[in-house]
């Protein structure tokens, strides 16, 4: 019955998320959805996907969960897809791009705590005991949110040379940025996963595994396999699919090592020294 329920939960989400990105996507841009919807809803079930396995694993409930959420689908889904379509100018004006962002915006801020309250994460049991955490210094984090930017532009180059002769041909035919503009647009996207890696982190509780996890998998699913699931008049199949399995991979590396640079360390046990008449936490 607990997987009938939750199967129904992720079915009825991801019904809800394909309505309102047909609401505002037909607000903001006229757009409506082709007569296939085999692929939209397919999207639509793989960010359901990634958004429960980050709510399950976090231990926030309730509006901190779904900023939590809105922080990753919104960051990840549209504003690191579209400044890199703006970038490379992949036949969308900034007006367009602009109406873009604004529907993923609104579809974003009404569904994830949406999401939180028919995940059944709104309000959780009582709060139990919870390790306190290894401190860190200001320079320690500013050291660690360096390392993940520089880890996402390092995985970008990596994959993208990977990539190149799968899609040479189509980026023949558009004029290209300088390497100086990529650079600096790279640099702006890993500090918006790293924003989105710290949100999740947060959550965790010195859980380091988990965070792995939820970043390895939450990351490719949004910015690579359910954003180019989709046909789009911007680039043809065989270059959708190429990037797909390369945005895929390399953000799935990315992720993982990403949850565990940000995430603290829970105190060990022996070492945390009990409140006056508290029972010792195990």
């Amino acid at each position: 019955m607990k997987a009938f329920g939750l199967t129904f939960r992720i079915a009825g989400s991801a019904l809800l998320l394909l309505a309102l990105q047909a609401l505002w996507g037909r607000v903001w841009t006229g757009r409506r959805f082709g007569p296939v919807m085999g692929p939209p809803i397919l999207s639509c079930i793989f960010v359901v996907l990634a958004l429960a396995l980050v709510a399950s694993s976090s231990h926030h409930r309730g509006w901190k969960l779904s900023s939590t959420l809105f922080i990753l689908y919104f960051g990840i889904n549209h504003l690191n897809t579209l400044n890199e379509a703006l970038l490379f100018n992949l036949r969308l004006t900034p007006r367009e791009i602009f109406r873009l962002m604004a529907s993923g915006f609104c579809t974003a801020v009404i569904f994830t705590p949406l999401l939180v309250l028919i995940l059944g994460y709104w309000k959780g049991p009582a709060e139990e005991a919870v390790r306190p955490l290894v401190p860190r210094t200001k320079a320690n984090w500013a050291v660690r949110i360096v390392l993940g930017d520089i880890l996402y532009v390092v995985c970008f180059v990596i994959a993208g040379l990977a990539v190149s002769p799968f899609v040479r041909d189509f980026y023949a035919g558009i004029k290209m940025p300088s390497p100086l503009s990529v650079l600096a647009m790279e640099v702006l996207r890993g500090l918006i996963y790293v924003g989105a890696g710290l949100a999740v982190a947060s959550g965790m509780k010195g859980e380091r595994g988990n965070s792995a996890v939820a970043l390895g998998l939450s990351f490719p699913v949004l910015a690579g396999v359910a954003p180019l699931l989709l046909h789009n008049p911007y680039m043809p199949d065989y270059v959708r699919l190429a990037h797909g399995f390369e945005i895929g991979i390399s953000n799935l590396v990315y992720g993982a090592l990403l949850g565990y640079i940000l995430t603290r360390k829970g105190v060990p046990p022996d070492e945390i020294k009990p409140a006056e008449g508290a029972e010792p936490l195990r």
